[in-house]
């Protein structure tokens, strides 16, 4: 049996934003691993995060994370409180 080949899905400019796609896909079900795009001095990430996940399960992710990107123009109303005299 041969290892499934690791795909990016995503690149993240920080970190928090690279957990929170992998935490995304990962509750749909879909397995993740994070990689640093280039090396750095420092101990966090300078060239942002690669969100990897195996090719046979980029296309699911890759529309599940192109739906989540999408703008909303949906506005939220709040409810009117009536003035008491």
């Amino acid at each position: 049996m041969s290892a499934r080949p690791w795909v990016r899905c995503y690149e993240a400019a920080t970190e928090p934003e690279a957990h929170m796609v992998r935490g995304f896909l990962e509750e749909r079900g879909v397995p993740c691993l994070l990689r640093p795009m280039g090396s750095s001095i420092y101990p966090v990430p300078a060239f942002g995060t690669e969100v990897l996940v195996p090719s046979d399960w980029q296309r699911v992710a890759t529309q599940w994370l192109r739906g989540r990107r999408g703008p909303t123009r949906r506005v939220l109303r709040m409810p009117r409180r009536r003035m008491r005299a």
